[in-house]
């Protein structure tokens, strides 16, 4: 049986979220009502995301941390798609760490593995 469930996810900020959803192509919603239709759940999320496994929405917990707020029966999927953009999440944040930092990117690699390699480089 289909059911409403929420995960804990290691994102904040939703503005890089939004710049990893968009290097995926995933067209997103801001600030949109999430209706689970089996358990009649309606809440707010800052995000909807609409990913081929299914929508699933994403809002900050009290700690400001994003949830993924989804059917449970559609996870499996929803999971592989959140792995895709934790990397997409990752990459923005190194890159924004990185040039507030003083560094510039020199080369950037992504591996048959699906592992991005970064060098980066400062001059005094």
């Amino acid at each position: 049986m289909s059911k409403f469930v929420k995960l804990r996810t290691e994102l904040r900020e939703v503005a890089l979220v939004k710049q990893a959803l968009d290097d995926l192509k995933l067209r997103y919603d801001e600030d949109a009502q999430y209706r689970h239709i089996f358990s009649g759940a309606n809440t707010r999320a800052a995000l909807i995301v609409h990913a081929p496994g299914g929508n699933f929405g994403l809002n900050p917990n009290a700690e400001g941390v994003l949830e993924v707020m989804g059917d449970s029966m559609q996870m499996a999927r929803v999971k592989q798609t959140l792995a895709q953009i934790q990397q997409r999440y990752a990459y923005h944040m190194v890159m924004q760490e990185t040039a507030r930092a003083g560094f510039d990117l020199v080369e950037e690699q992504t591996g048959s593995d699906h592992v991005i390699r970064l060098t980066v480089r400062r001059w005094n």
